[in-house]
């Protein structure tokens, strides 16, 4: 892998220079900034791929330096001190004590991408995290990456979602939005590392993960609860919005938009509905009902699906129409050809 910055070992009276350095034949120019007595910073406007201890010229023979370490992050003054006592020893230093070494200033390493620079195969690399993680010195948590963290950091933030699901399941939260718990673990919920954390922690508590919130699925309903979603239930289908939006429980309900969210979260989870796509439910047995229609018109009249074919089958808008086609054709269900579909289902 490349990398736009290295730290190099190198003796210089100046603290920033430029020069041009030998790499493959061709002359490079670097920006070079001191971290400290002979230990430099170098940077190139594009990428550049080094190796552990290569030695490096610069242009014309005026001297050499040896590259130690990819520049892996922004540093501030404290962990650029931190790393200045890593880098004054780490010629001398082995893989697995270069890597725990710099789990003391980075929070996650991608080992992956440092395999050439020190010159492992893939599977010394992970013998060696997995032998650390059994140590309890460091977490791996992706293993197609070799993604890793410190056993501490990895502890820390264990305790921390431990928490924030134990606090919702002790309220009697039925949901638990991601973004809320972002907000307890302060850690991004796109990121790999909250996932791991997700997955892990969620298997204490009887729950169900969805794709952006978490459904504590066992907590006994209690009277007020089940009335409600009695209640929406009845309205939606009394009104015929089979197909329907938080916004229709709103306007014909006068529950608010959390009672109207963790019904239709704990509904979504007993399968009384499906949901189309961010904003569309619908119920599971109009959904079904609609499936089999679509068998049968597949059977009757061939595999090509027009809009006005679905609407004569589902007697819906085309603003449902197009939520549904999209969701087929997403699941494999129907196929875009031109401006119509081809149903893939079986007959």
């Amino acid at each position: 892998m490349r990398f736009s910055a290295y730290f190099i070992k190198f003796s210089h009276s100046q603290a920033n220079f430029t020069g041009n350095v030998q790499i493959a034949g061709k002359s490079v120019a670097a920006n070079f900034s001191k971290i400290s007595d002979d230990l430099f910073a170098a940077h190139f406007k594009n990428q550049v791929e080094f190796s552990f201890r290569q030695e490096i010229d610069f242009k014309n023979a005026k001297g050499r330096f040896t590259v130690l370490l990819p520049v892996l992050s922004q540093y501030n003054q404290r962990k650029l001190k931190k790393m200045a006592e890593i880098l004054h020893s780490i010629q001398d230093k082995a893989f697995r004590e270069i890597i725990l070494a710099l789990l003391t200033v980075e929070n996650f390493l991608e080992v992956q991408g440092l395999l050439y620079f020190f010159s492992l195969e893939r599977s010394a690399a992970a013998k060696v995290l997995i032998e650390l993680e059994l140590a309890r010195q460091l977490k791996v948590i992706n293993l197609n990456y070799l993604f890793v963290t410190s056993w501490e950091h990895f502890l820390q933030n264990l305790a921390a979602m431990e928490n924030g699901l134990r606090q919702g399941y002790e309220s009697r939260e039925r949901t638990l939005k991601f973004t809320q718990l972002e907000k307890t673990v302060k850690i991004p919920q796109e990121t790999i590392f909250f996932k791991y954390l997700l997955k892990k922690c969620s298997q204490e508590f009887a729950c169900k993960v969805l794709p952006n919130v978490l459904i504590f699925s066992k907590l006994p309903l209690m009277g007020e609860e089940k009335t409600r979603m009695a209640d929406i239930e009845k309205t939606l289908k009394a009104n015929k919005l089979l197909i329907f939006t938080i916004e229709n429980v709103q306007k014909n309900t006068n529950y608010s938009l959390k009672q109207i969210n963790d019904s239709l979260w704990y509904m979504l989870d007993e399968e009384k509905f499906l949901q189309l796509d961010e904003r569309h439910f619908i119920f599971n047995d109009e959904y079904n009902k609609i499936i089999n229609r679509l068998k049968k018109f597949k059977r009757n009249q061939g595999d090509i699906l027009t809009f006005d074919d679905l609407r004569a089958v589902t007697s819906y808008s085309r603003k449902y129409l197009i939520v549904l086609f999209e969701y087929w054709d997403g699941h494999n269900i129907t196929r875009r050809v031109g401006n119509k579909r081809q149903i893939l289902l079986g007959a």
